[in-house]
């Protein structure tokens, strides 16, 4: 009965032990887009015939398009939001729809 007992004790503890690291390992992972000001580079224009105006700090990437419409007059509603994403390795563009593409 004792050694019973003994293996129970065991296993739970390893049951405690594997939720805690899984725990550790959740808690440090970090979201692709972080709630954070993110410097945007506006764009008016196509993908392909674009026309840059300038930077804008925005708190959600998928409202860099309407920021960046808010501040440049030039966009006139067509402006996109671009910014750099080293873990895709290029630029990445919200529309005015919020929209994502890659550029």
């Amino acid at each position: 009965m004792k050694s019973m007992t003994r293996k129970r004790g065991i296993a739970l503890r390893a049951a405690f032990l594997g939720a805690a690291v899984l725990v550790a390992a959740a808690a440090s992972v970090r979201p692709a887009h972080p709630d954070e000001n993110i410097n945007v580079s506006c764009y008016t224009g196509d993908k392909d015939d674009e026309a840059y105006l300038g930077n804008v700090m925005v708190f959600s990437p998928a409202g860099a398009a309407q920021q960046c419409n808010a501040l440049y007059y030039a966009c006139k509603g067509k402006c996109y939001g671009c910014f750099s994403d080293f873990d895709l390795g290029g630029d990445v563009c919200y529309d005015s729809a919020g929209r994502e593409f890659l550029r």
